[in-house]
């Protein structure tokens, strides 16, 4: 049968709606959907909470320009990896936020590797996290290594012959801090007089404490989890010590709810961490105080809300293409100072932001300042 005018017509306006023989079809980056992978159960989880509320306020600020996806796992409720493959598998994530423990980072980070799944560590501080030589993990907090160096140079300039003693919980991260410590102590020719580890499940401290006291320790460092802080404290005042001067480590000298349990006791002592909320981060501490009904209780919610936001914001300069974000995130070149912490962002091979930082700190009536000179 003979073609008609308007079959002729609706041919052509079919082939012209049709891609040309051989020609590659467009396909549309996938939408970016966020996890967060965090301890909100168990001894971590006021840590894990922290991180949790800054990962919310950045995604708040974000979502002013393009709606933010984010699913939530308990790393402390099930395995680490079950957390991240549940948040791959079942919640569709394509990129993930770790933090609120080393432990826990190491076995999550490895989970997202072998699914080839970008993870963001957003405070877990141990230095080995990233020294496995993944592909899809970036860190855009500091490393035990800073802290570590900290402490040597705040020894060697406020503290230099006096007798050190250095206590620190064995685990992930206390352990790395401890290595860190001795090790830069160790090229500043820094003696350490007395030096114990103890267990992360510890409950009491009073032995350790009482070797500290007898050896004759004036300058203590100690790197702590949240839980054992308090025993420490607890077992100062069964010993009836104080060394002349205390700088902790890790996040148990870093909670607002440590200084609030043990009381005037915690005043004056220096604490090493990433800075707790500066004048430059005034704005993010009143949306924290609106949004929560409560002050920040450490530094880590800003820690988490920088790296976050740090990545949302490249994410959008990469057209929302989950793809490109971990290459964007390894151009990024801003110097410290940059970002609302004082932070700034540059990647070394490893992925590690080597323009984080630590800052010396300390206790004043229930706040954390920066140390006085």
């Amino acid at each position: 049968m003979p073609l008609t005018r308007r079959a002729l017509l609706a041919t052509g306006a079919c082939l012209a709606g049709a891609p040309a023989y051989g020609a590659p079809a467009q396909s549309q980056p996938p939408a970016p959907v966020f996890g967060a992978a965090l301890p909100l159960s168990g001894d971590l989880s006021l840590i894990g909470d922290e991180c949790l509320r800054g990962i919310q306020l950045a995604a708040e600020d974000a979502n002013a320009n393009a709606p933010i996806t984010l699913n939530i796992a308990d790393s402390a409720q099930q395995s680490p990896a079950d957390a991240v493959n549940g948040l791959i598998n079942a919640s569709h994530a394509n990129i993930l936020f770790g933090g609120g423990a080393s432990a826990l980072s190491y076995p999550a980070s490895a989970a997202a590797e072998l699914a080839q799944t970008p993870y963001i560590e957003l405070n877990a501080p141990a230095d080995g996290i990233t020294a496995r030589g993944f592909h899809y993990l970036l860190r855009t907090a500091p490393t035990t290594s800073m802290t570590g160096s900290l402490a040597a140079a705040t020894i060697a300039k406020r503290y230099a012959g006096r007798k050190i003693g250095l206590l620190f919980n064995t685990g992930a991260t206390g352990g790395a801090i401890a290595a860190a410590a001795i090790a830069a102590l160790a090229t500043a020719k820094t003696p350490i007089l007395l030096s114990i580890g103890y267990p992360a499940d510890v409950t009491d401290l009073s032995a350790p404490v009482g070797r500290l006291k007898r050896a004759g320790v004036e300058i203590l460092l100690h790197a702590a989890d949240p839980t054992d802080i308090l025993a420490f404290f607890a077992a100062l005042q069964t010993q009836d010590w104080r060394p002349a001067a205390l700088l902790g480590c890790g996040d148990g000298y870093l909670l607002r709810d440590s200084a609030f349990a043990i009381g005037p006791e915690f005043d004056f002592t220096l604490a090493i961490g990433a800075p707790f909320y500066p004048a430059s981060a005034a704005a993010i501490a009143s949306a924290y105080t609106a949004r929560y009904g409560t002050p920040p209780r450490s530094p880590d919610s800003l820690t988490a809300y920088t790296g976050a936001s740090l990545v949302f914001s490249t994410l959008k300069s990469s057209n929302n293409d989950p793809t490109k974000l971990l290459d964007a995130l390894r151009k990024t070149n801003l110097p410290p100072g940059a970002l609302p912490n004082g932070f700034g962002a540059a990647f070394d091979h490893t992925g590690q932001n080597t323009n984080s930082l630590v800052t010396l700190q300390q206790w004043r009536n229930g706040t954390l300042i920066p140390a006085p000179d």
